[in-house]
């Protein structure tokens, strides 16, 4: 039986800065993703909106540094958004998943001494704009951000073949304790497991500082990287993901 994706009303193409701004713009954006899972309130809404669509700035906005001591930073203004609808496929399952489309234009900085400042410019306005429709607070929202930066810095090294300078990215940009970026509980951490041809596998991962609130949803549980989850048991499911994983080298 064909998998039928939800039908939105017509979500045309945006700017950062107008859906921060827009009170009927963003409330047409926390309705789709609303529609995720079935039990969402305004609050894990709005923490998966601002979860995903950090990640894809940021991951825009690294693949266009030539390298990360030359970082393009650009505008609210600047960014250009597209939310649509499409079908991950795992397997035999299929589930409807929301996707962002991010374009960059205008003029960027590539010399700016606080990168924790460019992107707390960046993402600012949005941050207010959730935690005034939904009360989610303010210092919850910034460790989601926290967590999509470190995250996207992550896979920026790894897809340079460079891990190591991917985090040492993240760490200039996150313990600035000057920041809303900065908190004391994200983190990265290295698992290895054993496949069952006998080979070892390594890899890092990013430790949460922030939650997605998925587990609050109907059926949702806490991811498993999660800040709520205890290390012992989050490092267990990754270790088993890891040997079993198809793609594992």
């Amino acid at each position: 039986m064909p998998l039928h994706l939800p039908v939105p009303p017509r979500l045309e193409p945006l700017r950062l800065d107008d859906l921060a701004r827009d009170r009927a713009l963003l409330g047409l954006w926390m309705r789709e993703h609303g529609r995720l899972w079935a039990g969402m309130d305004d609050k894990a809404a709005a923490a998966v909106l601002l979860s995903g669509l950090s990640s894809e700035m940021m991951a825009a906005i690294l693949g266009r540094a030539s390298g990360f001591g030359e970082v393009p930073w650009p505008q609210a203004s600047d960014m250009g958004l597209e939310l649509n609808w499409t079908t991950w496929t795992d397997g035999t399952a299929s589930t409807p998943v929301l996707t962002y489309r991010v374009e960059i234009g205008g003029p960027t900085d590539v010399s700016s001494p606080r990168r924790a400042q460019a992107i707390a410019d960046l993402h600012g306005p949005l941050v207010t704009a959730l935690a005034t429709a939904t009360r989610l607070g303010a210092r919850a929202l910034w460790r989601i951000v926290t967590d999509s930066v470190s995250q996207a810095c992550l896979e920026a090294g790894q897809r340079r073949g460079d891990a190591a300078a991917g985090m040492a990215l993240a760490r200039d940009i996150l313990n600035d304790k000057a920041s809303p970026l900065f908190n004391r509980q994200w983190s990265y951490f290295e698992v290895e497991a054993h496949r069952p041809d006998g080979r070892s596998v390594r890899e890092w991962f990013r430790a949460r500082g922030g939650c997605c609130r998925y587990y609050t949803t109907a059926g949702g549980a806490t991811c498993s990287t999660c800040v709520l989850r205890d290390p012992a048991s989050r490092e267990a499911i990754l270790r088993d993901w890891l040997a079993t994983r198809a793609e594992a080298a």
